[in-house]
Parts: C-alpha cells; structure tokens; sequence
C-alpha cells in the first residue's frame, strides 16, 4: 500500500445516504457526511492512485474500504464500499484525513502521542512501534492528563506553542495493556485482525496546555536508553521529520510555507530530546528513564 496511506468527540451533523456508518472525527467543527460517491479534487498538484492532493482539497481511496474527501478544513466526505469495517473506515478518518484537515487549516499536527505531567505538557513522538502510546499510558496512570494520541495538533498562541486536546483514550496493542496490567475486556477495538484497543484515560482540565518538551523516541542497537539534547539544525530536522502525513506537503505550498516559521519557533524554545532505547526493555524502565529527562 502507498506510503502516503498508514489511523474524538463525535463528528457533527452526519448524513446517511447508504447504509449508515457511525463516523467519529476528532473536530467538532467539521462537517461529515456520508455520501454515496465523493466528490474529487479539481486539478491536484500531487496524484498517485490513492491520494489526490491540492491546497485545500484532499481525496483517498482505500481499496475494499472507502473513498474519503476533504475540502478548505471544513467538510468531509465518507462514501464507504458495501460490507466496510466501520472501525477501519474511523480508522482512516481519524488518522489520514483529519491530518489532511489540519494541514488545510495550517494546524501544526506531530506524529506523537502528549500528556500533561506535574504542570508540563509533553509530547513523544516517533515511528510506529516506537512506543509513544504505551509510555503516555503509563503517565497517565501515575497521575497525567491525556492530551492526544499519535497525532498531536500544535496552533500557535501569542507566540506559545498550545496543545489541542483530541481525544480521551488510547490506542493499545494486547501486549502493552497486559504489561500495563490493564484489562481488555468490553473495550472497543480498531476493528478485526490484530486489533488495537481504546483505553480510556483521565484528561487534564485546563484545555490549553502549552507544549514544554519534545522527546522523539527511536530504537536502536543499544544495551541501555540513552539521550541527547538537540539544537539548531539538528533540532529543526528532528521537528520537521516528525510532521504526521508531511508527504502531504508538497502539494500544499502554504501550509508548508506557514509551517516553516513556526518549526523555527518551536525549535529554538522548546526542549527537544533525542531518546534512543534498546528493542525489548519494560514500559516501566522506559518510563523512569523519562522522568529523569523531562523538563
């Protein structure tokens, strides 16, 4: 499958028009609709089969599951094929195109999962597998608020970077809810296979959390966690390499060009922490090794 294609209150005003589909979008604000066909994208700067791609308007199709449409940050279209896992077709929404949507309306988004912690707001991005969401988890569960997960949208506050609380639950593998000692039962999954399942978390109650710390979390072939500060180009890179769906980019010449000055801002104020950590260590290790690195 193309590179370009990998994933909360309720969306509003949905209308059916086919069998209908309980679709969930992160915005409250935006409009979605399920349509039996969607619309397309008037001459596309980037187009490859799946996506299609213009400044304000973005199109996916997802073989077998749906065809999605988003237009100026506002609306979305969801036409899902006969016999599609709902949890799939939210799976999409709620990963692809909202990451489209935030770029139409030139919200920084972060492929990182962020919490509050004693006052702090801190985001850990990285690559799947990295293991941003179990480590948010376990803050939590000490006492964090839950800000996001896996995709963190930034805006710009007088000049201070703000955290835009998404959701209330993560999404976890079976293995981390067991090592976490968490039950899977009655919770809701990302559909079948392998799914992951939605735990809910406690959510902090101040909703504009500034951001305070960036921890891009890799591993690596290393026998103990270790860690760097990053700065000047080094950090910008690290910043600019963790934009959820920056392949969506080069078509979005304005979003690109907003974008660039506030990876500027954020990399010369915000701490930005390169933490590198053995492939099988616990969460709990993991964890610990965190708080003595936050800032």
């Amino acid at each position: 499958m193309s590179a370009l294609i990998s994933k909360i209150s309720t969306a509003r005003r949905i209308v059916f028009e086919s069998t209908p589909v309980k679709l969930k979008f992160p915005l409250q604000d935006v409009t979605v609709s399920q349509v039996t066909e969607t619309n397309s994208v008037n001459n596309p700067v980037l187009e490859d089969g799946f996506v299609a791609i213009s400044q304000n308007q973005f199109q996916l199709k997802v073989s077998g599951l749906a065809t999605y449409f988003a237009t100026n940050g506002k609306e979305i279209q969801v036409a899902p094929e006969p016999g599609a896992d709902p949890a799939h077709v939210n799976l999409y929404l709620q990963g692809s195109v909202f990451g489209a949507i935030l770029h139409q309306r030139k919200i920084l988004p972060l492929h990182g999962s962020s919490f509050s912690w004693q006052g702090k707001g801190i985001c850990i991005c990285g690559e799947t597998l990295a293991g941003k969401s179990s480590l948010t988890t376990s803050f939590c569960l000490e006492g964090g608020g839950l800000l996001a997960d896996d995709v963190t949208p930034i805006r710009m506050l007088d000049g201070q970077p703000i955290i835009i609380p998404r959701s209330g639950h993560v999404k976890l593998w079976k293995d981390s809810m067991e090592a976490l000692g968490l039950d899977t039962v009655n919770l809701e999954t990302t559909g079948s296979g392998e799914p992951k399942y939605h735990q809910p978390l406690p959510q902090p109650g101040d909703k504009n959390t500034p951001l305070t710390h960036i921890i891009v979390l890799e591993t690596g072939a290393v026998n103990h966690m270790i860690h760097e500060t990053l700065s000047g180009v080094a950090a910008f890179t690290a910043l600019r390499n963790q934009i959820y769906r920056w392949e969506y980019l080069p078509a979005m010449p304005e979003t690109e060009a907003a974008y660039l000055q506030q990876l500027i801002n954020i990399s010369k104020t915000i701490p930005i922490t390169k933490v590198t950590r053995p492939e099988n260590i616990a969460i709990k290790e993991t964890k610990n090794y965190f708080r003595s690195i936050i800032k």
